[in-house]
């Protein structure tokens, strides 16, 4: 699939997400770099707590995103750049911490839950990660 196309679908899909109830209720903004997208997530009742999610859109929509939290200023991936109670709750190894590596290890060969953009929505991963960021720091 050529460049322009795979960045129109992103772009459908981003555009959804950032006109969602959602985005407007926890003030979610999106940078986009290229295939790479940077989104600020904030705990809505306490909104000292913000962290940077790095969202990556290599072979989308072929294979998954990639999520990661990063450090906000540097933009590097480091430890501390989890939310508490998020990476050491969770404690995914690092080669399930990609959302597109989740899926292919959990749905290898699984007909039923084939990958699919339109069926798991960048929109939908964003709620359960905003939730689970939210939860991992009491809330």
């Amino acid at each position: 699939m050529d460049l322009e196309t795979v960045r129109a679908k992103i772009m459908v899909q981003v555009n959804r997400a950032a006109s969602s109830g959602m985005a407007r209720a926890v003030g979610w903004s999106f940078e986009i770099e290229d295939l790479v997208l940077y989104v600020p997530l904030r705990h809505r009742r306490r909104s000292e707590h913000t962290y940077l999610l790095r969202v990556t859109f290599e072979e989308f929509p072929r294979r998954a995103p990639s999520y990661v939290f990063v450090d906000r200023q540097s933009k590097e991936v480091t430890e501390a750049a989890w939310p508490p109670g998020v990476n050491a709750g969770v404690r995914f190894p690092e080669s399930v911490r990609r959302h597109s590596e989740f899926h292919e290890k959990y749905h290898a060969n699984d007909a039923q839950y084939a990958w699919d953009a339109e069926r798991y929505t960048f929109l939908d991963t964003l709620l359960r990660i905003q939730k689970m960021m939210e939860h991992g720091l009491g809330g």
